[in-house]
C-alpha cells in the first residue's frame, strides 16, 4: 500500500457510498430480510474500500459485519440481538467514515460496535 494520502474526492464519494450501503444493511435487518448474502456483499464492499482508503478500524468493523452476515447467509437466519448489533454497527460505520472525511476524531460508537461484534 502506498504512503500517499487518498484522493479527497474518493473519500468524499465513499462518504455517500458508505451511507447508502449502511442504510441497505440496516433496513434489511430492521425489516427482517433473509437475504443475508446481499447484506454480506454490501459489508464486503465497505470492508474493501475502507481498507484501501486507510480507514483501518472502519474496515475492521465492516469485516466483522461481513463475517456475521456470511454466517447468517449460511445458516439462513440471524439471532435477533445480533441483527440489532449489526444494524447499529452499520450506523457507526457510516458516522466513522464521515468523521474520517472531515478530519474529525472517530465517533465512540465505532469502538463500541467493534467491542460488541467481537464479544459474540
Amino acid at each position: 500500500m502506498s504512503d500517499e494520502a487518498p484522493d479527497p474526492e474518493l473519500i468524499k464519494e465513499f462518504v455517500k457510498e458508505s451511507r447508502q450501503r449502511c442504510d441497505v444493511i440496516s433496513a434489511g435487518l430492521d425489516t427482517g430480510t433473509t437475504d443475508f448474502e446481499t447484506l454480506r456483499q454490501e459489508a464486503h464492499t465497505l470492508h474493501g474500500t475502507a481498507g484501501t482508503l486507510g480507514m483501518r478500524r472502519v474496515a475492521e468493523l465492516a469485516g466483522l459485519m461481513e463475517s456475521d452476515l456470511a454466517e447468517a447467509a449460511e445458516a439462513g437466519e440471524i439471532k435477533p440481538q445480533r441483527a440489532t448489533q449489526i444494524s447499529e454497527a452499520a450506523e457507526a460505520l457510516a458516522q466513522g467514515v464521515k468523521a474520517f472525511a472531515a478530519g474529525e476524531e472517530e465517533p465512540p460508537d465505532v469502538g463500541r460496535s467493534l467491542s460488541q461484534l467481537f464479544a459474540i
